[in-house]
């Protein structure tokens, strides 16, 4: 397992490094770009990047990432670039666990009333309902939450939830539900597969067959038996909240990483871009990493194949 973790957390380092390195290239071609001079060699910007890598990195070793400006009000005031990182990640964080445990606690609730009562049509409804979720693109379904809440409020003057802005209150409705519909149609669909698939086998039979209680059927032999592929499904679901994270930040102005990320591009702010990017590229890393220990502490035969 120590031999695992090790290769895993240096594999980590590799692509934070890579991370660094593309997007420093990025915003060198986009510069050079803006400024007229895209007939410059592209040699010339890898050596560019290299060399905003290596500043970059002695930057972040002795803790001095420097400031940028940000607007606040009226007015414009230099923030650091750790307080930045700080005060969005804080944000972004808590949009995206909100709606990742409201994808799971829905999403595996609705995959487990269809394998429960498969063939019904509950289970169809339920399974037809989740194709939709994938399908939707997130900016549409944005826009079509807040235009259903704009038309209920022309028509009754009763505003149920706020249609943008930041607030841990009623403002974080309508952001996580958006980033929360394709990972809850994605874990319901998992879900149902790998509880059906689950329920079908032998020695599921055989439980049957001794006359045990359906509870302890579901929860001794079928339940975790479908517990890794969930898991796989809710990392996935993670990869489908964090490409959407910007976009729904966006449409419904929560300040969070994102947001800001989309907003340090436009403005070429080089050292704030890198250290968001590697934020996030960071966090989904180490939870992939946490999801497959969850694997092998709950399978056996993971921990026999390593």
């Amino acid at each position: 397992m120590s031999r695992f973790i090790i290769r895993r957390l240096g594999a980590i380092l590799l692509i934070c490094l890579a991370i660094v390195f593309f997007c420093a290239l990025g915003l060198r071609m986009m510069q050079q770009s803006a400024s007229g001079s895209a007939g410059q060699r592209f040699p010339a910007q890898l050596r560019g990047a290299s060399r905003d890598t290596g500043t970059y990195l002695r930057n972040l070793l002795t803790g001095r990432l420097g400031s940028v400006w940000r607007v606040t009000g009226r007015l414009r005031v230099a923030t650091s670039v750790t307080s930045v990182l700080a005060d969005t990640y804080v944000k972004s964080m808590g949009l995206l666990l909100f709606s990742l445990l409201l994808a799971a606690v829905l999403g595996v609730g609705a995959g487990m009333l269809a394998a429960v009562w498969e063939g019904s049509p509950v289970s169809l409804g339920l399974l037809t309902t989740s194709l939709l979720g994938i399908s939707l693109p997130t900016f549409f379904t944005a826009l079509l939450l807040q235009v259903i809440e704009i038309r209920w409020y022309q028509r009754t003057g009763i505003r149920l939830v706020p249609v943008g802005g930041f607030g841990w209150d009623a403002h974080v409705v309508l952001p996580a539900l958006v980033l929360a519909m394709r990972p809850l149609a994605q874990l319901s669909r998992i879900t149902f597969n790998a509880l059906s698939e689950s329920a079908h086998q032998d020695y599921v039979r055989t439980a049957w067959a001794k006359g045990l209680p359906g509870r302890q059927v579901w929860s001794d032999h079928i339940l975790p038996n479908a517990a890794v592929p969930i898991l796989t499904a809710l990392g996935v679901s993670l990869r489908f909240s964090l490409g959407s994270l910007p976009v729904v930040e966006f449409f419904f102005g929560w300040p969070g990483l994102g947001a800001t990320l989309l907003t340090a591009i436009r403005a070429r702010q080089t050292t704030l871009v890198i250290t968001l990017a590697l934020a996030l590229g960071l966090t989904f890393m180490l939870i992939n990493l946490l999801l497959d220990l969850a694997y092998r502490w709950i399978d056996p035969r993971l921990r026999t194949e390593a």
